[in-house]
């Protein structure tokens, strides 16, 4: 498998870009953290994604990442983690 899947709170990001290039993305930032399903990609991909830090064997990296589903709470993010045994990166 090349991706894991994990859930960590982060901002709201509309695009690789980020909020210094993207109004989108810095309206986003501004609403605050949330928490989101992330898939994480161990090996880098043909495409423009946006990055984040994880731990991987004890070890911090920085990994692209898609959002596949973001949480209303904190609650519902560690209920969903519990059901799919999912990580919970807070």
């Amino acid at each position: 498998m090349n991706y894991v899947e994990v859930i960590k709170k982060m901002p709201s990001l509309h695009c690789a870009r980020g909020p210094k290039r993207c109004e989108k993305c810095k309206e986003l930032l501004e609403e605050g953290d949330k928490y989101a399903l992330i898939r994480v990609y161990i090996r880098p991909g043909d495409i423009a994604r946006p990055m984040t830090e994880i731990y991987m064997g004890g070890e911090r990296v920085f990994k692209e990442y898609d959002v596949m589903l973001w949480f209303e709470s904190k609650e519902e993010a560690r209920d969903y983690a519990i059901k799919n045994g999912l990580g919970l990166l807070i």
